[in-house]
């Protein structure tokens, strides 16, 4: 069984999982090395490098394009793009050739997408299809109908939502829509990483949360096998559970998954959607 962990980062310095006390010097200060090490003890064959521009990280993008090209069998790598920024289309088009990447990251600091939906963006949505990149996104509930009308709009461009949809606790996973998300079930290009678990657990530390497998046995359920794909989200959910534990989580924990549907979730459908 191919395993692909779909949302790892590398940093020298993380801070949304800072300080070190918190965190552990065996982590090797976030650093290739432990997450490979991870991988190797837990049998995953690839993760996909998730890059954060911020002040404290402003070449994360280089740096995860040079571990993607220095582990090639290991490591592939999104690009970190302003989808907002007045030269984004240009980012996106140089993506794959500059970086080698398979998909295009955007953290929004905005809480307001719509933007993202008009016609000023349409140079936009043309780069995402012309250089065939994966639109990976951090987008949270309130923005889901604009996820739905991008997705109906420019149905050759796969989706990517990051950890749940971030359900946090706006909604419950007994919430029969998935805060309207359910709606993509008939959008073939989207898919929804099951990551990033301790934002919407109740106990965060416990890896057989109801919580967080009731969340995913909803998306399972409603979206379809095949449009959930692992991650990790390591090294900021090492401060809730171990990279194992993320991995088994989904792999022993959640109800309704033989083995070709294990298969799917835990790296065939990554496969499928960056072409890893």
């Amino acid at each position: 069984m191919r395993i692909i962990d779909t949302h790892v980062h590398v940093l020298d310095n993380y801070t949304p999982v800072d300080p070190k006390a918190e965190r552990g010097e065996n982590w090797f200060e976030g650093k290739c090395a432990r997450l490979l090490q991870h991988m190797d003890e837990c049998e995953v064959e690839k993760a996909v490098l998730v890059p954060v521009v911020a002040d404290y990280s402003p070449h994360n993008n280089e740096e995860c394009a040079q571990l993607a090209r220095q582990y090639p069998n290991r490591l592939v790598t999104l690009i970190d793009v302003d989808l907002k920024g007045a030269d984004a289309a240009q980012e996106i088009a140089r993506a794959r050739e500059q970086f080698n990447a398979v998909g295009i990251s955007y953290y929004p600091p905005d809480e307001d997408l719509s933007w993202m939906a008009e016609a000023a963006c349409d140079p936009l949505w043309a780069a995402f299809r012309k250089y065939d990149q994966v639109c990976n996104l951090q987008i949270r509930p309130p923005n889901y109908p604009v996820l739905l009308k991008l997705a109906r709009t420019y149905p050759d461009i796969r989706f990517v939502s990051n950890h749940l949809g971030l359900p946090a606790h706006v909604f419950d996973p007994d919430e029969p829509t998935y805060g309207g998300l359910l709606e993509a079930a008939s959008l073939p290009n989207v898919f929804v990483k099951a990551s990033g678990f301790y934002a919407a657990a109740a106990t965060s530390w416990d890896m057989r949360c109801p919580r967080i497998l009731d969340f995913i046995a909803r998306l399972l359920e409603g979206l379809g096998i095949d449009r959930v794909l692992w991650g990790s989200d390591w090294p900021p959910a090492a401060l809730h559970l171990t990279y194992r534990q993320n991995l088994e989580l989904v792999r022993s924990f959640v109800d309704g998954l033989d083995d070709a549907g294990r298969a799917l979730v835990l790296g065939e459908n990554a496969a499928h959607v960056y072409g890893i």
